[in-house]
């Protein structure tokens, strides 16, 4: 899902049906600056207006998803006379189920990617802490326990060139 793309459609959307963000935000309870975020790529609409955002723009949630219009899937499901399809273009069941479950999938992405950046800055820090305390504790000497400190971080900066 590429939150630029999304957005773009957002607004796309929008300008068709003659609002302005601070319009749409009054619709769907959101600030104006929230609607602005979406439509910049910033960020993506949260889970709790998600149906609300597709019935105000007529759009389905696949489409939001794809950040595209779907004509084809449109047509047949207004030729088909499936009035769950039909009513607001909201879409599926299996729709929301789908952008639930890939937000789920792009939320533990990006918490994954904080952890191991979180948990390197942590591990570099202990290690260097570690190294001066050890340091003092043996030598009794700042002037030692500051050298060991910064060979502690020479040794990460290797180790991250290295590997």
């Amino acid at each position: 899902m590429d939150q630029y793309k999304t957005g773009n459609f957002i607004q796309k959307k929008r300008r068709e049906k003659n609002l302005t963000q601070e319009q749409l935000a009054q619709r769907l309870s959101v600030s104006n600056k929230t609607v602005s975020k979406w439509e910049n790529g910033k960020c993506l609409p949260d889970y709790s207006v998600i149906e609300s955002l597709c019935e105000e723009l007529g759009i389905t949630v696949s489409e939001l998803i794809c950040g595209e219009d779907n004509n084809e899937d449109k047509e047949t499901a207004l030729s088909e006379g499936d009035e769950e399809q039909n009513s607001g273009h909201i879409g599926s069941k299996d729709d929301v189920k789908f952008f639930l479950y890939k937000m789920h999938q792009w939320d533990e992405k990006k918490k994954n990617e904080y952890k191991q950046k979180h948990g390197i800055k942590t591990g570099i820090t202990f290690g260097s802490a570690l190294a001066i305390v050890i340091s003092y504790v043996h030598w009794h000497s700042i002037g030692w326990a500051i050298f060991h400190g910064l060979m502690s971080w020479g040794y990460v900066i290797y180790y991250l060139i290295r590997y």
